[in-house]
């Protein structure tokens, strides 16, 4: 195998524009052993993406006839998985229509019925729909009419509703009133002002504007649950799917919008550092007026690092959920004012509601 950073480079460069030009298609003409690159390219979900890019860049010669071959029946597998998903999408949106809803399609499913991603389409793990918080059970009972059992309902005041699962379909529905954990950055009230409506093919639905898009993208692979920035994780789908929706947005992106909701709940660091990869490993063109801060350059370098010893990341996971549960924008939206004594309050009370176990698996989760 080898080196994982040599094995990085070549993943990374071939999800870039043009396969990463010639000097990239030289490197993979030159590889003899892609057992390092393909290991990468499957832990991150990324071997059906990645044999699209290169078929998209006309470069599938760089790659030896074997691994070819490989990339491409993996790739025709998610193809019939992502048929799949469009049916069962048009199905529950039929449904959810007939019971006067017209749900929102969120990240990866808004794929299914524009070309938002073209080639660069992300693997579906399920359908995220969201729904006004008055029709959540109205879409919960529509649902179960076609078919969906519960298979998880989350308790009041979560960002999901329930998880709904169908034998036979490809992936579970996830039924959301909001689009965050933290709600608070990205409110759905604001999202669903500024959503656009889609006909298609007899079904109803939205999808957000390109500023929510690529905000939701980038807050749920940062901040959302396990808090990927904190653990200095970065997850190639997540940032490819990013980096592939700015590109599709270009100029249309308003970042001085971005930037401020960003900043205004101290994120700036986040959005830099998450940029600073799309840059270097994926040569998405830097966005922002201003450079990027040390503390996301050295942020960006810790993720590097984990991202070829992922054995690091273990070592920093207690203080890195720490760092997520008491960051300054959930402490700023659940208690007013600064302070020690804010800390203080949320430690007691994240104590009261956690056994000694449930800490423990708390300062040590990661999924």
């Amino acid at each position: 195998m080898i080196r994982s950073a040599a094995a990085l480079r070549i993943v990374t460069e071939a999800l870039q524009p043009d396969a990463g030009g010639p000097a990239a298609a030289e490197r993979r003409r030159a590889l003899t052993d892609w057992s390092g690159p393909i290991a990468i390219a499957n832990q991150h979900l990324l071997a059906p993406t990645l044999y699209r890019a290169l078929r998209a860049a006309d470069a599938l010669a760089d790659l030896p006839p074997e691994v070819g071959s490989h990339l491409a029946d993996l790739a025709e597998l998610d193809s019939a998985r992502s048929t799949a998903f469009r049916r069962q999408a048009a199905e529950l949106i039929r449904a959810l229509n007939d019971a006067g809803i017209e749900p929102m399609l969120l990240s990866g499913g808004i794929s299914l019925f524009t070309e938002v991603y073209a080639a660069g389409a992300p693997t579906l793990d399920d359908v995220a729909v969201l729904v006004p918080h008055a029709a959540a059970g109205r879409a919960r009972e529509a649902l179960v009419q076609i078919g969906y059992s519960v298979a998880r309902r989350y308790p009041m005041g979560y960002h999901a509703y329930a998880d709904l699962v169908r034998p036979h379909d490809p992936g579970a529905v996830a039924l959301h009133v909001e689009l965050l954990d933290a709600k608070y950055v990205l409110p759905a009230r604001e999202v669903w002002q500024r959503a656009r409506a889609i006909r298609h093919g007899g079904i109803e639905f939205f999808v957000p504007t390109p500023d929510d898009c690529v905000l939701h993208a980038l807050l749920h692979a940062q901040i959302h649950y396990l808090g990927n920035y904190y653990r200095g994780v970065l997850e190639l789908r997540q940032l490819h799917e990013f980096a592939t929706l700015t590109r599709h947005f270009g100029s249309v992106l308003d970042w001085a919008f971005i930037v401020r909701r960003m900043s205004r709940h101290r994120l700036d660091t986040p959005l830099e550092s998450y940029l600073l990869a799309a840059e270097r490993l994926l040569a998405l063109r830097w966005p922002l007026s201003i450079p990027p801060s040390l503390r996301a350059e050295l942020h960006y370098r810790r993720c590097i690092a984990q991202l070829r010893f992922p054995a690091l990341a273990a070592t920093v996971t207690p203080w890195a959920n720490i760092r997520s549960g008491f960051a300054a924008h959930r402490m700023d939206a659940l208690y007013h004012g600064s302070g020690p004594l804010r800390l203080t309050r949320h430690a007691v009370q994240f104590a009261r509601k956690k056994t000694i176990a449930g800490v423990v698996d708390r300062l040590f989760r990661v999924r």
